[in-house]
């Protein structure tokens, strides 16, 4: 009852309220999950085309603190503010020709506009994280990882010592 109550009150604007990014959690327990974030970067609006002083108003959250770690992130929360701002109807403030700013949707698109009811404006979509089995290649039984892993640590070592032989070398040649 609250819930249809807080929608008709907000209509025609999204029932869920504030757009919001797809963000992975911290902690190692969490981070392979996907949720909704506080809000977006300045990057990503700036990717989308969108002032950061224009973002609120259009219903999308700003969160100058966040920061992209990654580029996938960066281009996923970018790709949703473009998908949302394809489908945003704007209505103009105030009634009239003066009313009507520009980027406001003309009137002709604005009649009987269906609200979106949904808890998240654009759903989250969760990546599969369930691997089929296989049988194991030979190419993967021969190979292993504790000796590849003891090589690299190894080389890593010795990277200064072997570095200054060969500097040692080439003094003497």
């Amino acid at each position: 009852q609250n819930r249809k109550a807080k929608a008709a009150r907000l209509a025609p604007r999204p029932a869920a309220g504030l757009l919001r990014p797809v963000v992975h959690p911290p902690t190692q327990r969490y981070n392979m999950k996907l949720r909704l974030g506080k809000g977006f970067t300045l990057e990503e609006l700036r990717e989308a085309k969108i002032p950061a002083k224009l973002a609120p108003t259009i219903g999308i959250a700003v969160d100058h603190r966040r920061r992209n770690r990654c580029t996938e992130s960066l281009q996923a929360n970018v790709n949703r503010l473009k998908l949302y701002k394809s489908k945003l109807l704007i209505f103009p403030k105030k009634s009239g020709k003066k009313g009507v700013k520009k980027g406001d949707t003309p009137k002709s698109e604005l009649q009987n506009v269906a609200q979106n009811t949904l808890k998240e404006i654009i759903p989250v979509e969760r990546p599969q994280l369930r691997i089929k089995a296989r049988a194991i290649t030979s190419e993967e039984k021969e190979s292993s990882a504790y000796k590849k892993m003891k090589k690299a640590r190894t080389d890593k070592k010795y990277e200064g010592a072997k570095r200054k032989k060969a500097d040692e070398g080439k003094k003497d040649s």
